[in-house]
């Protein structure tokens, strides 16, 4: 098989999957958002605070790592022509 063929598929399967680790991230802070609002006794704000800021810095994280991961895509189909 191709170099190249085996590389796409490759960061084809990367990009998959950071885009389900971003969008399980997302779908966490949207919990625990709706969870403090629905909450009875009022929850501690700053940790709810820390939680939501972790998730998120996470996600950045990820997203960071998906931009250059495309970056890469980019360059390789800029190679193949």
């Amino acid at each position: 098989m191709n170099m190249k063929l085996t590389l796409m598929k490759r960061l084809d399967a990367e990009e998959r999957e950071l885009m389900q680790q971003i969008q399980t991230y997302e779908a966490c802070t949207m919990a625990v958002l709706n969870m403090a609002s629905d909450q009875i006794r009022p929850l501690h704000k700053f940790a709810v605070e820390d939680i939501v800021s972790s998730l998120h810095r996470m996600t950045v994280e990820l997203q960071t790592e998906l931009l250059h991961l495309r970056l890469e895509k980019a360059l390789c189909q800029l190679l193949k022509h």
